[in-house]
């Protein structure tokens, strides 16, 4: 039994390799870009004698993002965030340079403020490498008692994050991607995608295309702020986003018996919207064969449901569709702070035991007089996230790339560095180098970190200064820091107000099922659509936090044990998409049948923990399809209070 466990946990890591590490066109221009700005900087930094060159070339890497509008933004915001950062030290330098007491204080306040605006503010990530920014600059105080050296120190961090900016943004908009092509090119494949999983559901896998689906919602917005006049398309991408997911989901349902001609009739459906989406976008493609009757005579409910949507879906690719202005309400304006910014104790929790864990590891390389190991302390910053498990899943990317990079920046001391003879052959292993790290670190967030802390272990061993580095305490040092910040880390997430990563995922189970519930007594198409959206964005945010538990090892309690999970999730995933077939089946009905009001009650009774009523299936149904879905839903129900 415990041989076949291994195997199956080391099939599905080497699966995860396989995806996470597959290349195509546009990622290798990806990595190039990086590739190129890293040798750059190096050569920058090398000529003008910048200090911290590691920073420099690293900051390359936390700059660069796929497109060319999250490049731009994450470099300015940056730049505003080191230059407010640098300019509050300096204020701060008059008040606690010669005042030891009153700095603890002052490095305790910057990192509770920006971790507190982290997770409650709009600006949050400016708000948040300021704190970083402030603290580290604060804390070269130890090292360089001169104040007059000390200022120019700090004014030379200025230099350090304006030298890698500019060079991303250089290269980003002479190279970079545009996110107008790219989140077509990524719609287009994805409505192919779960074309093909209707047709060959073995083909794909559902939760990942769900997972991609709502990646791509982020990304459609970077594209309205890119091209001004994609605005004309906002309001029907996200209704044509919306029904994708809808599709998607309803499409788990289709039985394994469904005839091949059905499944390629809706498939097709779903490739002649595709080609109509692209061609009213400007872009040309293969004509598509007319959809042709193939459907049985006496469908499935989820079949007639996937087709009702999917009419929807080409009306909406085709500029036919008659909805109207989004209904009263439904927009807010942009707000600067989240809605319970100021009533949610939980911000303020997690800010305090990031705090804490900073002024530990702070205190620990203080009193140990071992300033090489202040990693600790960005590894506080950058490894602490809303939950443990998530925490935990980011310290094994941080401790595992880390020795990595470590390993190759030890091997290139002992065995490159020494035959180096000028900066150009430098840059060359830099770049070579840089390839490797940056091809991990452009995959998704399951192992894009580890790539990360690759590169910066091995920039801060091979890049110590301004002639060939021989000295491997650095890496021994950085290794340390790591240590002792993923371990003060780890005390106080588990032991001050723990927060599971499986407990929140039920959570959002939970607030799923209410937005279930209200979904089928919508008084409107739009509320209904917003509702849909609403229900798959949280499964997915469940689904992901739910993956990342496996790190908890049980050292975060839960209300329910950890091996239900899975059997939650799917219940999750069968009550979602009945109530979806439900809600589309009766759809055209103005107002919800009284059966329809009792499932939704007992909907938001099982939200609520509590044991829903017995289901009342004496009410007519206006045809056998509607009927029958309603059966299956509250069936589902029933299962599913046994679980949830």
């Amino acid at each position: 039994m415990t041989l076949a466990s291994d195997s199956t946990t080391s099939g599905a890591l080497t699966a995860l390799l396989r995806r996470e590490l597959q290349l195509d066109t546009r990622r290798i221009r990806s990595i190039a870009r990086i590739v190129t700005g890293t040798a750059i900087a190096v050569a920058v930094a090398m000529v003008f004698q910048i200090p911290l060159p590691a920073y420099v070339a690293y900051l390359i890497f936390l700059l660069s993002q796929e497109d060319t509008a999250s490049t731009l933004v994450s470099s300015i915001g940056g730049l505003v965030a080191a230059t407010l950062a640098i300019a509050l030290s300096l204020l701060f330098y008059v008040f606690d340079a010669s005042e030891p007491a009153l700095r603890i204080p002052l490095l305790a306040l910057s990192t509770f403020i920006g971790s507190y605006l982290s997770r409650t503010s709009t600006l949050g990530p400016i708000a948040f490498l300021s704190g970083f920014v402030l603290v580290l600059s604060q804390t070269l105080i130890d090292d360089i008692p001169n104040t007059e050296v000390l200022t120019h120190a700090v004014l030379w961090l200025w230099l350090v994050v304006a030298t890698p900016v500019f060079t991303v943004i250089m290269i980003n908009v002479l190279t970079g991607e545009s996110p107008v092509a790219l989140s077509r090119q990524r719609a287009a494949a994805l409505m192919e995608a779960v074309a093909d999983y209707i047709e060959l559901p073995l083909s794909q896998n559902p939760s990942l295309l769900r997972e991609k689906l709502v990646a791509l919602n982020q990304l459609k917005g970077k594209a309205f702020l890119w091209e001004k006049r994609l605005k004309v398309f906002a309001q029907e991408d996200q209704r044509l986003f919306g029904l994708m997911l809808e599709i998607l989901q309803i499409a788990r349902a289709l039985t394994p018996q469904l005839a091949a001609t059905s499944r390629h009739a809706l498939a097709l459906s779903i490739r002649q919207s595709r080609a109509l989406f692209l061609e009213r976008r400007g872009i040309d493609v293969a004509i598509v064969p007319t959809v042709q009757d193939g459907m049985e005579t006496e469908p499935e409910p989820a079949c007639e449901a996937l087709r009702l949507a999917l009419r929807d879906l080409h009306n909406e690719a085709s500029g036919n569709s008659n909805a109207g202005a989004p209904d009263a309400g439904t927009t807010t304006p942009r707000q600067l702070f989240v809605p319970d910014a100021f009533r949610n104790p939980a911000h303020v929790r997690y800010a305090l035991k990031v705090t804490l864990a900073v002024l530990a590891s702070y205190a620990t390389y203080t009193l140990l007089a071992w300033p090489g190991i202040r990693t600790a302390v960005t590894t506080c910053f950058f490894v602490s996230l809303t939950t443990f498990g998530e925490s935990a899943h980011k310290l094994t990317l941080r401790i595992s790339g880390a020795l990595m990079g470590g390993v190759l920046a030890g091997l290139c001391l002992v065995f490159v560095i020494p035959s180096l003879t000028d900066i150009g052959q430098l840059c060359l292993l830099v770049g070579a180098v840089s390839a490797l790290f940056a091809w991990v670190s452009t995959s998704s967030e399951n192992i894009a970190y580890a790539g990360m802390q690759m590169a910066f272990a091995f920039f801060l061993g091979v890049l110590q200064g301004y002639a060939p580095a021989s000295d491997l305490t650095v890496l021994r040092d950085r290794v340390v820091g790591i240590v002792i910040g993923n371990v003060w880390i780890s005390v106080f997430f588990t032991s001050l107000w723990p927060v599971s990563a499986l407990q929140q995922a039920r959570n959002l189970w939970s607030s799923s099922l209410e937005k279930l519930g209200e979904l089928l007594v919508a008084p409107t198409a739009h509320a209904a659509a917003d509702l849909r959206l609403a229900v798959n964005t949280k499964t997915q945010q469940a689904a992901l936090l739910k993956s990342r538990s496996a790190f908890e090892r049980q050292l975060v309690s839960t209300q329910r044990p950890a091996h239900s999970a899975e059997l939650q999730a799917a219940a999750m995933e069968r009550l979602a998409y009945s109530a979806f077939i439900l809600q589309r089946l009766h759809s055209p009905v103005p107002f919800p049948a009284v059966a329809d009001i009792h499932t939704s009650q007992r909907l938001l009774a099982l939200s609520k923990g509590a044991a829903p009523d017995s289901p009342d299936l004496d009410m007519p149904d206006p045809t056998p399809l509607v009927g029958r879905a309603r059966l299956r839903l509250n069936e589902e129900i029933d299962h599913a209070s046994h679980l949830l």
